[in-house]
């Protein structure tokens, strides 16, 4: 029997401009016969798994609740930063007495045909796109049917061009034997790359057009089911689109080397790098350095935007009295290969990441 389908193909980290016949011809022949998104946006912060939340959700980070990749959470005399991973699932639980505050899609769809989720980017992200379990996900590292009963085995799909090539006929072959209300593929490409080579190279473009073949492959699909009666919605997108990198900067160090922190691993000040942007916490006195550290960090060629935490709803966010947000400073001009878009990025203490970083 013939139903409504929402396909989803999220291209991790691609960009608007690197859309083109040459390059991405399959998109280009889509962005031709559909609608296109000129002024879309990403949540702040830019960030794989507060944006796999929002976008299974439909919602803003101060409706589900997840900030972004790391989240800093209350400890004695200040906070504790966790990386949003599958480690961190049960302690985000525990503090907070529930994971999303939102219903995901795969929530929504499970009295009706249910959710797929492919994905091969981190598992923090695929985790919390499905917080609750609701649908079917196939991960390397947890592959589930309904209510998380293990599916045996599992996918053996690594990150990158070879993984999403797994995951994509997973995708393709699930779609086409038992099509569910809703199916999401969730590639890591051109994501990887990017990280590792400079914007606009030859490996970054290789991975674009692998991508792209992807959703060609996923858009016949979907011809293939509408031809048999299926009311399909096709969306094709990215979470975050990515900047160069200009410099690393190592912004907690660098809150400690200014004597806002008694010591490195201090929990008075601590901050969470959201790639291109972080948050700064506050705790016990510390709590009073607030309007001292934002002052300081307006004097700092590598801090853009300073927001104070109680103005966060503005940005989609969870307002709060103890936090700094910083988006780090963007610059005119291009990278090694021409392409615009330029920022610092925010770690927390490593202070030699430049060399590997630079122009990616």
């Amino acid at each position: 029997m013939s139903h409504p389908i929402v396909v989803t193909v999220i291209c991790d980290g691609h960009r608007p401009d690197f859309v083109s016949e040459e390059i991405t011809p399959h998109m280009m022949r889509l962005r031709r016969a559909g609608a296109w998104f000129a002024d879309h946006r990403g949540i702040f912060p830019s960030a794989t798994r507060a944006s796999s939340a929002s976008i299974a959700t439909g919602c803003w980070p101060i409706s589900h609740g997840l900030l972004g990749n790391a989240v800093a959470l209350p400890i004695e005399n200040g906070h504790e930063v966790h990386d949003a991973g599958p480690e961190f699932y049960e302690t985000y639980r525990k503090h907070f007495g529930r994971l999303l505050t939102r219903p995901s899609l795969s929530q929504r769809t499970v009295e009706l045909l249910g959710a797929l989720l492919c994905s091969n980017v981190s598992p923090g992200a695929a985790f919390f796109h499905d917080a609750e379990g609701h649908g079917e996900l196939h991960h390397r590292e947890l592959s589930h049917s309904r209510g998380r009963v293990p599916l045996m085995p599992g996918i053996v799909a690594p990150p990158g061009s070879v993984g999403d090539a797994v995951l994509t006929d997973k995708f393709i072959s699930i779609l086409m034997e038992r099509p569910p209300s809703a199916a999401t593929l969730w590639l890591s490409e051109p994501d990887k790359t990017m990280h590792a080579f400079p914007l606009g190279s030859p490996q970054h473009l290789m991975a674009l057009r692998e991508v792209d073949r992807h959703v060609g492959a996923v858009a016949e699909t979907v011809e293939w089911l509408r031809d048999r009666g299926h009311g399909v919605l096709l969306l094709v997108g990215s979470d975050p689109g990515h900047e160069s990198v200009t410099e690393t900067v190592p912004v907690e160090r660098r809150l400690h080397e200014a004597g806002f922190k008694a010591s490195l691993d201090s929990p008075e000040v601590v901050v969470a790098p959201q790639g291109s942007s972080a948050f700064i916490h506050f705790g016990g006195d510390a709590l009073s350095r607030r309007v001292e550290v934002a002052a300081w960090l307006g004097q700092q060629s590598w801090a853009g935007r300073i927001i104070k935490g109680e103005d966060l709803a503005e940005f989609g966010q969870v307002p709060a009295a103890d936090v700094l947000a910083v988006d780090m400073a963007k610059t005119q001009g291009r990278n090694c290969n021409g392409i615009p878009g330029l920022t610092a990025m925010a770690v927390r203490f490593a202070e030699n990441e430049d060399a590997v970083r630079r122009d990616c």
